[in-house]
């Protein structure tokens, strides 16, 4: 059993604790702010939920959240409602949700300290050796490992930043008639996000340019009620109360350039920040604990896997760090369109994907069923690091130019098995009848593997020789 010291009891922080303690590592989660307090990342996406579930975290959920049936969307096409029926986002008060998510963790055996501050941290031999300041005195925790979950605060200076300046502006208010949907607006050189919370009040934050908004004259209130001026935040509000100090954040995109070693990991914001405009933050932290327990395990009790856990936590950030760059600069893009201007002009650079990257189109049903097919030239099985239940592991992936990257399990099956067994010239259907899955599950992948162009047409002289199966180099 390996002692791991987690700093940091956000959502990633204690994902990450949860699921080591899981693990059977004895973790000790330290976290410098009292809960309950307010925190930026209070709407969640829709994946949140099954992260969670996965963590065995999903209770947190039911401290104070409010379903999301709808947004009030002001973008690149002007003013719209955009409908979830099915309630999937999530709006949550951040301090009773980091709340339950302590109280949750320490259900599992984690030790909490908290409020407690970490002022001197250093490698002593072949452990961490951490001071720790807490109840007026300072104390020292020895640990094997230790996971840096703490959000920006705990990024290095070896970053690199993945988009353009951004600053988040905000603040909280309440009121009669508060708006009861979120809204997100872009102006001219600025973009807004509107959300209400399970607390009766309302948060506003102004993405802006950092050099700009600090240039303009006045002292911080003014230049932040200038700045929602420009937006309908609070049109709909009767006599609007500030109830909160204004704060600046930086908000600008990037990722850790050390973000593991043998003996440490970055998770969340520590590691990897992306664009706010998606509103994923949360998410994204998640994953990062989820996949950082998998290859802190691997470091921990399979240490001659650590070059593999190391490059396949790597690439995990940067692949991620890059999809969301790409989506980023497009959706600023459409803006630019509209409003054009510095500000949109350098958010939606190099937006467009890489050649290579060529969109899926449906499978035809009629085609899965009479269609001869055989694999593309183009594909092949390469070796790449995956997370298995408990370790990072290396398994043969499918990689295609149309792929974002090499692609190991879909549906929760293996792909290599699958392709190997693949016998040119049948239809998708007899292939997917051929496999030893549910059939339901094989047409699905089959139907997949059509649309990106895996599994071509057998009578196309136009892709050229085919390959009868698909060999690992």
């Amino acid at each position: 059993m390996a002692r791991v010291a987690v700093v940091g009891a956000g959502p990633a922080g204690c994902v990450f604790a949860a699921r080591m303690a899981q693990l059977g590592h004895d973790v000790r989660l330290i976290e410098q702010a009292n809960f309950p307090r307010n925190r930026l990342g209070e709407s969640l996406t829709p994946g949140v939920a099954p992260l969670l579930k996965s963590a065995k975290l999903e209770a947190a959920l039911d401290a104070n959240c409010l379903r999301v049936r709808g947004v009030r969307v002001d973008w690149a096409d002007g003013p719209r409602w955009r409908e979830d029926p099915h309630e999937q986002g999530r709006i949550v008060d951040r301090g009773a949700f980091d709340f339950a998510l302590v109280e949750r963790v320490r259900a599992f055996g984690v030790e909490v300290r908290q409020p407690a501050k970490v002022v001197d941290r250093r490698r002593d031999g072949r452990r961490w050796r951490l001071t720790i300041e807490a109840n007026g005195g300072a104390e020292t925790l020895e640990a094997d490992f230790l996971a840096e979950a703490s959000g920006r605060g705990g990024a290095s200076a070896d970053r690199k930043r993945t988009g353009a300046p951004t600053l988040a502006v905000f603040a909280y208010w309440r009121a009669a008639n508060l708006p009861e949907a979120p809204r997100i607006e872009a102006a001219e050189e600025a973009w807004f996000w509107g959300v209400p919370l399970p607390n009766a009040l309302y948060n506003t934050l102004a993405f802006v340019d950092p050099k700009a908004f600090r240039s303009t004259p006045g002292a911080l209130v003014k230049r932040f009620r200038a700045a929602l001026a420009g937006s309908s935040l609070l049109d709909d509000c009767l006599e609007p109360e500030l109830v909160s100090d204004i704060r600046a954040v930086d908000a600008t995109p990037y990722l850790a350039a050390d973000s593991v070693a043998a003996d440490a990991i970055r998770l969340g914001d520590a590691a990897l920040a992306i664009d706010p405009i998606s509103s994923s933050g949360v998410q994204k932290a998640i994953q990062s604990a989820l996949s950082g327990a998998i290859v802190a395990n691997t470091l921990l009790r399979k240490p001659e896997a650590t070059d593999i856990a190391m490059r396949f936590y790597r690439g995990h950030l940067s692949d991620a760090s890059e999809r969301h760059r790409l989506w980023a600069a497009g959706h600023y893009g459409a803006v630019a369109a509209r409003f054009g201007g510095l500000f949109w002009s350098e958010r939606s650079k190099d937006g467009e994907p890489p050649p290579q990257m060529r969109p899926a189109g449906p499978a035809d049903a009629r085609a899965m069923a009479a269609m001869p097919v055989e694999m593309s030239q183009e594909a092949s099985l390469v070796e790449t690091p995956c997370l298995g239940e408990e370790f990072v592991t290396v398994a043969d992936a499918l990689s295609h130019p149309g792929l974002a990257g090499p692609v190991a399990y879909l549906g929760g099956f293996a792909l290599a098995p699958l392709l190997r067994s693949l016998q040119p010239g049948r239809t998708p259907l007899e292939i997917a009848r051929s496999w030893q899955v549910p059939l339901e599950s094989g047409l699905a992948i089959a139907g997949w593997l059509v649309s990106h162009g895996i599994l071509v047409n057998a009578a196309d002289r136009n892709a050229g020789p085919m390959a009868q199966s698909v060999e690992a180099p």
